[in-house]
């Protein structure tokens, strides 16, 4: 009987080695960057069918594979921090803004401890993804913000990696819990840049092979599965951000801040419709009463995949390089934040890469990229000053796993999302934050990558939806807009990485090419109603009769 058992489960692996195989590399296509595009009804019920059939296959596998005990038990890690308890509702106009910075390498001082040994992201891959070089360093930059009004400071912490789960966000907040009490921090966000050439802190970009041929086994013998995240660098990670808290808000001081923004339209490649996007580089600028270093925030709705998503050099992307030109022209801090860039791209050409030619590299290409967007980023004029008034929420919500594909990668431990079932369903816990900042800006904390049309208006219409149905629900700008007056801003990949998350009148088959990969890594149709509706309600948005 034992015998039969490991049999099924390496039958069942191979299965879904062949189900990812189909599912990545069916949904390759690329379609230019002009007009919208409908389907007809015989070719959707061709591939609805298709993909219906493979969801039931899938999920007949998933039954026979053992479920990992904490999915069952219910139980989730301590860490949750809800922000602000109460809203102030008008600024001091007399106040200053506190504010304090850290920066420091995340990766180990010995480059033999990398190359060779610990997994790239940014792709599934079917062999030994391993590191090859170190082009850049990979940091985590952490940015403490107070008000002054007494509710306490805000901490954000932005990685550079591919992705990271709650799981790992929260070991970090349990780790600084008595920190945290001691010095009023009501919140800490940690996101990701999302570098497609980063060390894999989320696990999916390991030998994927490895993990579903042996993880089911592991499970079923009750053994530890294994996956792209190396042990030794996530404690150094824990450990890291650790410190750079502490110090980000051992260093803060008092000062002003002002917001501006620069054009970012010719820098971004939008390759789905809707062809909706963010045309903006937002930048909040900190200038310290004590004549010390500025700190700029910044946030960027353009994918960092600079290198490609195959490759085995390790890089920190544009940001990087722009970072290099903001600390030389302007002598600044930085932090780099991505906002709703799912399906936004880099557009690189001889107007957006600095001293550009035919004949770059790839990686030359992003160095130049990130110049140009350091050097536009150095130019705002356009600014005006923010009130410190600092609000933020959050609230947990779980999203329904709807995709069979990684239903089966989450039972093969090929990534660490937390996990719970409930009501016979499998969901994914997570949190969605609300937060404003002085009188007129209103930011959407999000935590995965998503569809700039959720966010600020523009879903497909029924004439080109592939469901033929239009959207139900309102933009987040509009929530926002109906909460409090305010502009809507979005920071991304934050606090977990539950995938793209996209209006649900549009979700198309996986393996039809125009999905350009997107539905094969989002957990379902019903993910970006989930998120729109949280959103709805940590913002204290009362008129939900629209949904």
């Amino acid at each position: 009987m034992k015998r039969v058992k490991k049999i099924s489960s390496i039958v069942i692996s191979l299965l879904l080695v062949f189900s990812l195989t189909f599912s990545a590399s069916a949904s390759l296509g690329v379609e230019n960057n002009t007009g919208y595009v409908s389907e007809n009804i015989i070719v959707k019920s061709f591939y609805n069918i298709v993909d219906r059939l493979m969801d039931i296959a899938l999920r007949y596998i998933t039954d026979f594979m053992i479920t990992p005990p904490a999915w069952e038990s219910g139980e989730t890690p301590d860490g949750f921090m809800a922000g602000t308890e109460v809203f102030t509702k008008e600024a001091d106009k007399n106040g200053k803004w506190l504010l304090g910075y850290d920066s420091r390498s995340l990766l180990p001082e010995d480059e033999n401890d990398v190359i060779g040994k610990l997994y790239v992201a940014g792709t599934i891959a079917f062999g030994d993804k391993t590191a090859t070089s170190i082009v850049d360093d990979l940091k985590v930059r952490t940015f403490a913000l107070n008000d002054n009004s007494g509710t306490g400071t805000a901490v954000f912490a932005v990685i550079d990696a591919y992705g990271i789960s709650l799981g790992d966000v929260r070991e970090i907040r349990v780790r600084l819990a008595d920190f945290a009490k001691a010095n009023n921090i009501n919140s800490i966000t940690v996101s990701v840049l999302h570098q497609h050439s980063a060390v894999d802190t989320f696990g999916m970009n390991g030998n994927i092979a490895q993990m579903v041929l042996l993880n089911p086994i592991k499970v079923w013998q009750g053994m530890e599965t294994e996956n792209g995240k190396n042990d030794a660098y996530m404690e150094n990670l824990y450990e890291t951000c650790v410190a750079s808290v502490k110090e980000a808000v051992g260093n803060m001081t008092q000062g002003d801040m002002f917001a501006g923004t620069a054009d970012a339209s010719e820098y971004i490649y939008d390759k789905r419709q809707p062809y909706v996007n963010d045309p903006n580089f937002t930048r909040l600028r900190f200038v310290p009463d004590n004549g010390e270093r500025e700190t700029w925030i910044v946030t960027s709705a353009i994918h960092c995949t600079g290198n490609g998503a195959a490759g085995t050099d390790i890089t920190g992307d544009y940001p990087y390089y722009a970072e290099e030109v903001i600390n030389k022209k302007a002598d600044a801090n930085v932090a780099f934040i991505l906002g709703a860039e799912l399906c936004n791209t880099q557009e690189r050409n001889e107007n957006t890469v600095t001293d550009y030619t035919e004949n770059m590299t790839r990686l030359e290409e992003t160095a130049g990229f990130g110049r140009s967007i350091g050097n536009a980023l150095t130019e705002i004029e356009n600014e005006k000053k923010v009130a410190p008034l600092l609000n933020i929420r959050y609230e947990e919500t779980k999203v329904t796993i709807d995709n069979g594909v990684l239903l089966l990668a989450g039972k093969a431990g090929v990534f660490e999302n937390i996990i719970v079932k409930e009501d016979g369903e499998y969901k994914v816990l997570t949190e969605v934050g609300y937060m404003e900042l002085g009188e007129d800006m209103a930011f959407a904390i999000i935590p995965g990558e998503l569809a700039p049309e959720l966010a600020y208006g523009g879903t497909l219409s029924a004439e080109y939806a592939w469901s033929g149905e239009d959207w139900p629900y309102l933009s987040l700008a509009e929530i926002a807009q109906d909460v409090s007056g305010r502009e809507l801003y979005v920071l991304g990949l934050a606090n977990d990485q539950i995938g793209y998350i996209l209006p649900g009148n549009d979700y198309m088959p996986m393996i039809y090419e125009n999905s350009q990969s997107i539905e094969f890594v989002s957990l379902g149709e019903n993910t970006g109603a989930t998120i729109v509706e949280a959103f709805a309600s940590v913002s204290g948005w009362s008129n939900t009769t629209n949904f």
